[in-house]
């Protein structure tokens, strides 16, 4: 298993988290329930049909988009041990690429076959979304999960600038450390939307806690990385509530902060679970396919989704028409990982290789000397 994979989670032994894997293949199809059930048909009209109860049920699902920044920090630090800034980059692209691509594409032409609203789309579009950071360019994403793409982008490149500077791995707890208290500051008081996007302060407790726990369980503890964890661990809880907040201004109704939180606590206790269980459970092939298939799936879900059910729905029912519609999402995304992301990762390699020789290489052998902080 390639390590430039976010699904290939490996320790220096080789052995694998695979309720890491199970785990994100769980998030990604909670957040097709999520908007298949309550968010498509309330927020724009993607979906002609509601589900009642059933959506009420899962209308937390959207906090299924922090356990993959928790999983993300945890794994992504990981990968970047004992690597230089170029190897890691170029894995990142050749993991998040070609995926973005096709599953994009048929998203565009998804849409300009329905051409109805709110799915209308164009070529300057699609051009757009090629970037993977369409608002730059003035347009909107092909599909509303792409946001969180971004988030992920923006995290790798800081990861990118530590492993650069020789920051990361030898100094990473005093660089989360600083993060953290720059996203206390800004999500407390200074209230910065550019400091917001730039070091990611809405989600960055989340990326944190996730980085921390690996920290701490490869590295063992020390008093700056249980502070650092506590720290991030409880603006989590905050996160938690201004997401809230946003869904009661954005959907009009929204549950309790009291719920919210105990569910925020629920996938925090899901992923620590995971994340210490796991090195100890074997991943069989299921296993590595179903992580595998969940960023194609995440990407692939949303708006192709709600246009299949609603062609099929008044055919087959509604329910009928969600199964459908998870059945194809599935199938569609094991192509992708079985056949398309392969070839894609071998064509950037192999456009960036001889690159490689001409820029600066820093190259950190891992593990480092921890930081002297007991």
């Amino acid at each position: 298993m390639r390590e430039d994979q976010p699904t290939s989670l490996e320790d220096q032994n080789g052995s694998r988290n695979g309720l890491l894997d199970l785990l994100r293949f769980s998030t990604a199809l909670m957040l097709a329930f999520y908007h298949f059930l309550y968010r498509g048909a309330l927020d724009g009209g993607y979906l002609d049909h509601a589900f009642g109860s059933a959506g009420i049920a899962v209308s937390l699902g959207y906090l299924g988009v922090n356990l993959f920044f928790m999983i993300s920090g945890f794994v992504i630090i990981w990968s970047a041990s004992g690597r230089d800034w170029y190897g890691f980059s170029v894995g990142r692209l050749a993991r998040l690429y070609p995926a973005h691509l096709v599953a994009m594409t048929i998203t565009f032409l998804v849409m300009l076959w329905w051409a109805q609203p709110p799915y209308q789309t164009g070529i300057s579009q699609w051009l757009a979304n090629l970037t993977m950071l369409a608002p730059l360019f003035g347009t909107d994403f092909m599909d509303g999960a792409y946001w969180s793409i971004v988030i992920e982008i923006i995290f790798y490149g800081w990861v990118a600038i530590g492993l650069f500077s020789g920051f990361i791995p030898r100094h990473t707890d005093a660089a989360v450390a600083i993060w953290m208290l720059l996203v206390m500051i800004n999500n407390t008081m200074l209230g910065s939307r550019p400091v917001e996007l730039l070091f990611l302060t809405e989600y960055g407790s989340y990326f944190a806690f996730g980085a921390m726990t690996w920290r701490i369980s490869s590295q063992g503890t020390s008093n700056l990385r249980l502070l650092v964890a506590a720290l991030a661990l409880l603006m989590t809880f905050h996160a938690a509530e201004v997401q809230r907040l946003d869904v009661i201004f954005r959907l009009g109704e929204a549950s309790s902060a009291p719920l919210v939180a105990l569910a925020n606590a629920g996938i925090i206790g899901l992923f620590l679970l995971a994340a210490g269980l796991g090195r100890h459970i074997k991943a069989g092939p299921w296993v590595l396919a179903l992580g595998g298939i969940s960023y194609p799936f995440y990407l692939i879900h949303q708006n192709a989704g709600y246009i299949l059910i609603n062609v099929t729905a008044p055919a087959i029912g509604k329910w009928n028409a969600v199964a459908l519609a998870l059945v194809l999402t599935i199938a569609t995304s094991w192509w992708i990982y079985a056949r398309i992301e392969p070839v894609g990762r071998a064509i950037i390699r192999r456009l960036f290789s001889p690159v490689a020789s001409y820029l600066p290489r820093t190259f950190n052998r891992y593990p480092a000397p921890a930081e002297q902080w007991r």
